[in-house]
């Protein structure tokens, strides 16, 4: 059985098929044209181009089975390969890393799945559903640092290819971040066969491909986890909320996505979790990474009721996101007439700008004629 077929279930014929459909010449950008001042192979015109597909409907199923996963069932699982290598790779993470996820894949073109049980980074070939690789951590001084690595996400890949492999996913992943992808240097020549390779290992992630191994490329951002916490509260689940929090999980912490487990938990359609949260010591200003607070999301997805137990909570009603704009401008501009009147009559300042907007500019351009009523000044 051929490497890419154990690796990826592709058979030869589809292999040949996704060739034929990547046979673009791939340009070059010289260290004068990017950012990290290195030679790079541009990737992006054969993953905007191509898509994955699999003959075998378990593997395409597998591929898109992680929506909810919290990756409790993956805690504990050593991958088949036992190599163990030293790492001396460090991130930057907000106080502490919490267990839970840092990415699930939701499309065919997504190859891995990446979770955090606290200790062990755990990284999953999403296809196969199959553990290839963990590392060992520890957290000090706002670092995670990556001690030690075992497995492999390639068959023979020297320690210095595995450790960069491990931090391209990490950081384009886990943190959202375009860096370059990990290339076989024996493939440099072959930039065709280079570019099949980086789509069938990293799918749509990898828009840029090194062939130095002893490329690391350091994050822009801050690594951050959906934790478990998150997850608890997005399925409403009150007792593991509760069990969470008391275990020391900061009940104010900000997931991958930016949002604080309050921000989380206006999605859902009861108020139960904001309840629980709220209750447990959650801060009813606290702020996502662009300031916004969870007063200004419930306005945004028109939640009457989670917006109340907020104002009865003490949510500020003239907090200000990183632009400027307050919950009045949201409701302003999206005609939610109802949140408009209760702002109003809980001392809302219709007179704030922000990038030059009143919110009565923001309900006239949006045409809500009603709004529009209630903030002119007579």
């Amino acid at each position: 059985m051929s490497f890419f077929k154990r690796l990826f279930g592709k058979s030869k014929k589809e292999e040949n098929k996704e060739e034929k459909e990547s046979v673009l010449k791939l340009p070059w950008l010289e260290s004068s044209e990017n950012q990290w001042n290195v030679r790079l192979l541009d990737l992006r015109p054969l993953i905007n181009s191509i898509f994955s597909a699999s003959s075998d409907p378990k593997m395409a199923e597998n591929a898109i089975s992680y929506g909810g996963d919290d990756g409790t069932s993956f805690w504990g699982i050593k991958p088949n390969n036992n190599r163990t290598i030293p790492a001396n790779l460090s991130l930057p993470i907000d106080t502490v890393l919490e267990s839970g996820v840092l990415f699930t894949p939701n499309t065919m073109e997504h190859k891995w799945a990446i979770y955090f049980d606290g200790i062990y980074l755990i990284f999953i070939r999403s296809w196969l559903r199959q553990v290839f690789v963990i590392a060992k951590t520890s957290q000090k001084n706002n670092q995670l640092i990556i001690e030690n690595i075992i497995g492999e996400f390639t068959e023979n890949e020297t320690p210095e290819f595995t450790i960069a492999v491990l931090n391209f996913l990490l950081i384009s992943h886990a943190m959202g971040e375009v860096v370059p992808a990990p290339l076989p240097k024996e493939l440099e020549l072959d930039t065709n066969r280079a570019g099949t390779w980086a789509f069938s290992s990293y799918g749509n992630m990898a828009h840029l491909g090194i062939f130095d191994e002893n490329f690391i490329p350091l994050p822009k951002g801050i690594l951050r986890s959906h934790s478990l916490l998150h997850i608890a509260v997005a399925k409403s689940n009150m007792d593991e909320i509760e069990r969470q929090v008391k275990k020391g999980t900061n009940v104010n912490l900000l997931a991958g996505d930016g949002l604080a487990t309050l921000h989380w938990s206006i999605a859902c359609e009861s108020i139960e979790s904001m309840d629980k949260l709220i209750e447990l010591g959650a801060d009813p200003n606290v702020r996502t990474l662009q300031g916004a607070t969870p007063l200004m999301n419930a306005v945004q997805s028109n939640k009457i009721e989670h917006f109340n137990l907020l104002l009865q909570s003490g949510a500020l009603v003239n907090a200000k996101d990183n632009r400027g704009f307050t919950a009045l401008h949201r409701a302003a501009e999206m005609g939610h007439l109802e949140i408009v009147k209760i702002l109003l009559s809980k001392g809302a300042d219709k007179t704030v700008e922000a990038e030059n907007h009143t919110a009565f500019s923001l309900a006239r351009a949006s045409e809500n004629k009603e709004i529009v009523e209630l903030l002119t000044d007579i």
